[in-house]
C-alpha cells in the first residue's frame, strides 16, 4: 500500500510539474528564397535558437515527434535588407504548434546584403613541389589540366579575381609520367564556386644525357681595319639533352661568338667567348673557353 501511495503521489506530482509552463531553446534552419538574378554578397546566419515556451506536455510531445521545422524567408529583389526579430518570430510561430509560442531573445535582426550573380573564365595557376629522381628531367613544366575554370559568385568579387591557385602538391624521386589529381584552393566566401573543382597535374618526363660538340668561334663587333686570328677556332659545348631529343642535337643550333665590343686590342690579347643561339630543347650549356686569344695580323 505504501509503494501504491508513493506511485500515485509521483503520477499526480508528474502531471501537475508537466502541465506547468517551461521553456527552452532549439536549434531551428533558415531558408532563404532568392530572387532569380541574385546572390548572397555573404552567406547569412542559417540557424537561429529561439525560446520555446509550453507546457510539458506540448513541449515533450514535440521532442517525441523531434519536430525541427524549417523557417522560410522570402527576400525582396534590393541589395540591402534588414529581417527584423518580430518577423522571424513570426515565421517561427507560423510552424509551432498552437499550444507552443516562440520568442527571440537576444537577436535584433538578420541583415541580408544580395549581389547581382557572375561567372567568367580564369588561369590556374599549380602550386606543386615535384622533385625528380635522378637522370631525370622534364620534358615540359608541370602543368594543369585544364589549364583554366570557371568562377560563379557575387559579381563584387568575381570582377576583381582574375587568377586562382591549387592546393600545392609534392611528390619525390618521380622518373615516369604522372597525372594526378589536385583540388582547388577554396574561396573564404562560401557563395564562390568553381567548374571544374579540381585538375589534373599533367607531369611529363624522361631521362637526360649529356651531349658534346664543337661550334665555330664567329668574330663580331671587331674594328674593321684590324685583320683578326683567334685561337682556338672552336669552343666546345657541352649541353644536358633528354634521350628524345638526343638526335636532333647539332653543331649548326648553335652560335658562338668572340665579341670585340668592350676589348681594347691595344692593351689586352683575349676576347670573351659568348652563346647567342641555343636550341630550347637543351639545358645546362656550357662553353669552353671562356675566352679566346687573339693575334692581329699585319
Amino acid at each position: 500500500m505504501l509503494m501504491g501511495c508513493i506511485g500515485i503521489a509521483l503520477i499526480v506530482w508528474l502531471f501537475m510539474k508537466m502541465s506547468q509552463p517551461h521553456e527552452t531553446e532549439v536549434s531551428l534552419e533558415v531558408s532563404y528564397t532568392l530572387p532569380d538574378d541574385k546572390i548572397f554578397a555573404m552567406p547569412p546566419p542559417t540557424t537561429i535558437t529561439p525560446k520555446i515556451s509550453g507546457t510539458g506536455w506540448a513541449l515533450f510531445g514535440r521532442y517525441i515527434r523531434a519536430q525541427r521545422p524549417e523557417i522560410p524567408i522570402t527576400l525582396e529583389n534590393t541589395p540591402n535588407q534588414t529581417i527584423s526579430a518580430s518577423r522571424l518570430e513570426t515565421a517561427i510561430q507560423g510552424r509551432l504548434p498552437g499550444p507552443l509560442t516562440a520568442a527571440l531573445r537576444g537577436y535584433q535582426s538578420i541583415t541580408v546584403r544580395l549581389d547581382d550573380k557572375a561567372g567568367k573564365r580564369i588561369p590556374i595557376i599549380l602550386q606543386e613541389n615535384i622533385q625528380l629522381a635522378s637522370q631525370y628531367q622534364f620534358i615540359v613544366p608541370p602543368r594543369p589540366v585544364p589549364d583554366s575554370i570557371t568562377i560563379y559568385g557575387p559579381k563584387s568579387i568575381i570582377e576583381i579575381v582574375d587568377v586562382w591557385r591549387t592546393e600545392m602538391i609534392e611528390i619525390e624521386e618521380v622518373k615516369e609520367n604522372k597525372t594526378p589529381t589536385v583540388s582547388l584552393l577554396p574561396h573564404s566566401n562560401t557563395e564562390v564556386s568553381f567548374e571544374p573543382t579540381e585538375v589534373i597535374c599533367k607531369i611529363d618526363v624522361e631521362q637526360f644525357t649529356q651531349k658534346s660538340l664543337e661550334v665555330p668561334i664567329q668574330i663580331i663587333n671587331a674594328p674593321d681595319t684590324l685583320l683578326l686570328t683567334i685561337h682556338p677556332s672552336k669552343t666546345k659545348i657541352t649541353c644536358r639533352v633528354g634521350l628524345s631529343n638526343y638526335d636532333k642535337v647539332d653543331a649548326t643550333q648553335f652560335k658562338a661568338v668572340a665579341d670585340f665590343t668592350k676589348v681594347d686590342v691595344n692593351n689586352s690579347n683575349y676576347a670573351p667567348v659568348k652563346l647567342t643561339q641555343v636550341p630550347d630543347f637543351v639545358n645546362n650549356t656550357n662553353a669552353q673557353p671562356q675566352n679566346v686569344e687573339f693575334i692581329i695580323s699585319q
